[in-house]
């Protein structure tokens, strides 16, 4: 018995031999938190009618939200194509039927985080039906209040560019949203339009900030391009009050403006 308590406490006094009382415990390094998710730009865009000038249009708005940044493959194109001016192979291309447009909202509304930006523009015939704005596409028509419930659904930051005839209710059906949201409107409910002149200088302006940039930044905002785009627009159609009615570009949630790039 002796000596299996003198072995014992042996083995005591050389296992603290190894060891210095004075060293600290040693702590185990913490696992390498991911680095934070940048912020991301998508862009919808939506025309249904073949015509060249509206194909032009998406063209424009595609060529420059290209070179501001977007990604080919977070630019979802909605519209007939251009053959002259055709989208990135990786850009998602879809015909412009109200189902399709509902499952790019779809996409977008599980993907887009908090910090996200997102930019519809439609472009097109605009009508109205019982007082509600639409945007005419494939098979059907895109409301006011439908296009504003799936805007709800994101949870980043939206701006809103409706380009077409009785455009303005679009921004009517904004009011009272949730989400932080910048709409514009080329005309008013009530009338007709012709796009092609805002069209063309909105989204030229972005590549050319000495025309439009006020607060002299070296960039063109989206109220600076609306700015710009409706002198050029109303100047145009200076002979034709109806078609020249007022345009709008409306905040909401505290979201009154922004740069695309």
């Amino acid at each position: 018995m002796r000596l299996c308590a003198w072995i014992a406490v042996a083995c005591l006094i050389l296992a603290g031999c190894g060891s210095d009382p004075k060293e600290p415990p040693r702590v185990r390094p913490a696992a390498a938190t991911a680095a934070p998710r940048p912020p991301h730009k998508y862009a919808v865009l939506v025309n249904a009618d073949s015509a060249g000038h509206h194909k032009r249009n998406i063209a424009r708005a595609y060529r420059t939200l290209r070179a501001l940044g977007f990604t080919p493959q977070d630019i979802f194109f909605l519209s007939p194509r251009d053959r002259r001016n055709p989208p990135a192979p990786l850009t998602p291309v879809y015909k412009p039927f109200p189902e399709h447009f509902a499952t790019v909202m779809d996409r977008l509304a599980g993907a887009v985080a908090p910090d996200d930006l997102v930019l519809i523009y439609g472009t097109g015939h605009g009508d109205t039906d019982d007082g509600e704005s639409l945007l005419e596409l494939r098979n059907g028509e895109l409301f006011a209040e439908d296009l504003r419930a799936e805007v709800d659904r994101l949870r980043g930051k939206t701006v809103v560019v409706m380009d077409q005839c009785f455009s303005g209710g679009f921004i009517d059906a904004f009011r009272g949203t949730r989400s932080r949201a910048l709409v514009v409107a080329t005309v008013d409910r009530d009338h007709m339009t012709y796009c092609v002149s805002f069209a063309r200088v909105f989204w030229e302006s972005f590549l050319h900030p000495e025309r439009a940039d006020r607060n002299h930044d070296g960039k063109t905002s989206v109220r600076e391009a609306f700015d710009l785009a409706v002198a050029a627009h109303h100047k145009e159609l200076d002979g034709d009050p109806e078609l020249r009615a007022t345009a709008a570009c409306q905040s909401f949630n505290g979201f009154d403006d922004v740069l695309l790039n």
